[in-house]
């Protein structure tokens, strides 16, 4: 009787040990999740002994942690981005707003029709320029918030391409630019968005005439399982470009801003291709700036 009792009480002894071990272990996790909370510290929960699955607890805490503390530097690198992209086209914006207030008053003192039809023309340029600043940095922020999804079905990649390069050839030739376009003859389905596929074409094209030398070149073809369009053009000064950075947001390789630029056109034709599923690379060769699109193909339910 008395060396059961001796057993008895050993074992509560020592589970009241353990229990009191694994209070003390679930307390630190607590003050450890306090501090973390409190000093938005990085640090990392640790246990000091296996007892009921602590050491399994604890990573799945510093995972979770991890996640939490991935979204809010995604977020305040969102938030940084588009402040950014704010503070970077206020400039710009403000440029042609001065210009408009200043012709505005030269239209007010015209004499001549002549004279006012000049200064009308300046001020509907310069509203234009102002309406493709502030629609860049519309699109750009929708792109960049992950809520934004892109509606996509099947197209047929060919006949967007044809359809916004005969929309733009006529243009084209009044700026004193040959276009040379070659385009497959198949059809080439993919799972995307035709006006995302225009304005991947418009913003890349405009960034051609606006650097370029009076010359373009569209080819659209089939490579293995990929559409690819390439565009290419003579750029004036090589030297200025860094391929590497061309589609970065707010990049441009216009260092004296001779031509008003919001620096997002390629940036916006980076994350419309990616959000299709495709791929968006430049080259720089022998003075001829290359911009190369591929997406992918779909099984075709078009017609033949």
């Amino acid at each position: 009787m008395k060396i059961a009792i001796v057993i008895l009480a050993l074992v509560t002894a020592a589970l009241t040990g353990w229990l009191l071990l694994l209070w003390r272990q679930n307390l630190a996790i607590s003050r450890q999740l306090r501090f973390i909370r409190e000093e938005n510290s990085c640090m990392r929960v640790s246990v000091n002994a296996e007892m009921l699955g602590e050491l399994a607890l604890a990573q799945e805490i510093n995972e979770t942690l991890d996640d939490v503390r991935d979204q809010k530097r995604a977020m305040s690198e969102r938030e940084k981005l588009i402040a950014d992209a704010y503070a970077n086209l206020s400039h710009d914006i403000r440029t042609p707003l001065t210009s408009l207030d200043g012709y505005v008053q030269l239209l007010r003192d015209a004499k001549t029709d002549e004279d006012r039809e000049r200064y009308t023309a300046v001020i509907g340029e310069r509203i234009g320029t102002l309406k493709e600043l502030l629609e860049d940095l519309f699109t750009f922020t929708k792109l960049k918030n992950d809520a934004y999804e892109l509606d996509l079905k099947q197209v047929s990649l060919r006949s967007v391409v044809a359809e916004t390069v005969l929309s733009y050839y006529d243009t084209w030739k009044e700026m004193g630019v040959t276009p040379e376009i070659l385009l497959t003859d198949e059809v080439l389905p993919i799972e995307g968005n035709d006006l995302a596929v225009k304005r991947i074409l418009h913003n890349i094209t405009k960034n051609a005439v606006v650097h370029g030398r009076n010359a373009l070149k569209i080819f659209l073809h089939r490579v293995d399982n990929e559409a690819e369009i390439v565009i290419s053009n003579p750029v004036e000064h090589p030297e200025e470009i860094e391929v590497a950075r061309v589609f970065e947001q707010f990049y441009t390789a216009d260092r004296f801003h001779r031509q008003a630029s919001s620096g997002l056109g390629l940036a916006i034709a980076k994350e419309y291709t990616e959000r299709m599923g495709g791929t968006i690379g430049a080259s720089l060769e022998d003075g001829i700036f290359s911009v190369m699109i591929r997406l992918p193909l779909a099984q075709s339910s078009f017609s033949v």
